[in-house]
């Protein structure tokens, strides 16, 4: 993770994160030691999670893209950063 891990009140990098393995999954670089080992503990066992991640990231981004040009929404409330990644509308 970039910047200084002492910097983050209440954030321990020594223990593992579901919001940080997520973004390892994804390729991110927000994410720390010890979530990249949990990380690839999990992919030791289902290698087939980081594409699943993808997937499903992939699929919220159709998702957010649709309901804003076909729905005309264009207020989201906690759907993260990445669901705005590839929108142009």
């Amino acid at each position: 993770m970039s910047g200084n891990e002492e910097g983050f009140p209440g954030v321990d990098p020594r223990v593992p994160n579901a919001a940080r393995i997520y973004n390892y999954f994804l390729g991110g670089k927000d994410n720390f030691p010890a979530d990249r080992a949990a990380a690839e503990a999990v992919l030791a066992m289902a290698p087939e999670v980081r594409a699943a991640a993808r997937e499903n990231r992939d699929f919220l981004v159709r998702a957010v893209e649709y309901l804003a040009r076909e729905a005309g929404i264009r207020q989201y409330d906690g759907c993260s950063t990445g669901c705005l990644r590839a929108a142009t509308w």
